[in-house]
């Protein structure tokens, strides 16, 4: 039991963490949103962070973008929501924090990966205004891919020095998303994301 509540506190902390860096990037670029969409962010940034094994080969399109939108727009039934899904959370991820590495590669512009996630969003949209007429998840998409470009601003926005904020150091767990680094469990401790170890178990 203590496993499964030193699991709560960790995704309590990063959830918490998330929201704080991200209603900071939003005050220092002038970007509002709804507070659903916040939370749908805040948790998008706490999957990555975990790198879900199934997100994996698509932080950084390790897997081109295009193959991703054309396995989304041939996914049957419920799966096209899903891989819709997938597709607008890692280019809004990507675009964020790698624009950089996605400019340097040259194949195609960072803004076709821009375009690339605002479509995916859109499809969501529309894909739940049939499914759910006017409910939570059609509003979030949608609004996502209106202010698709307002949100990877944001993203670049994270961990940096925020002028309205003296003395707030760029977080360090940002900083090395930002670099491209991968994050482990220790980086995540040191942030004080994750609960120390605590007194071994006895048998």
């Amino acid at each position: 039991m203590k496993g499964s509540q030193g699991s709560i506190q960790s995704t309590s902390n990063l959830l918490n963490y998330f929201r704080e860096e991200l209603k900071a990037a939003f005050d220092a670029i002038g970007v509002d949103s709804t507070e659903n969409t916040e939370a749908y962010l805040v948790h998008l940034l706490e999957n990555f962070v975990r790198l879900d094994p199934q997100l994996a080969q698509e932080v950084g399109f390790q897997k081109p973008a295009a193959f991703l939108l054309g396995d989304a727009m041939n996914a049957p039934g419920e799966q096209r929501i899903v891989a819709y899904r997938r597709l607008g959370d890692v280019s809004l991820f990507n675009c964020g924090f790698f624009d950089a590495h996605l400019t340097r590669r040259g194949t195609v512009s960072s803004q076709y990966y821009r375009n690339v996630g605002r479509i995916a969003y859109g499809q969501l949209s529309d894909l739940m205004m049939f499914k759910d007429p006017g409910g939570l998840f059609q509003q979030i998409y949608e609004e996502l891919a209106d202010k698709f470009d307002g949100f990877v601003e944001a993203f670049k926005c994270l961990g940096r020095p925020k002028k309205a904020q003296k003395g707030r150091d760029p977080s360090p767990v940002l900083q090395k998303l930002r670099r491209g680094e991968s994050l482990d469990l220790s980086d995540l401790k040191s942030a004080g994301l994750v609960p120390q170890s605590t007194k071994k178990k006895k048998d």
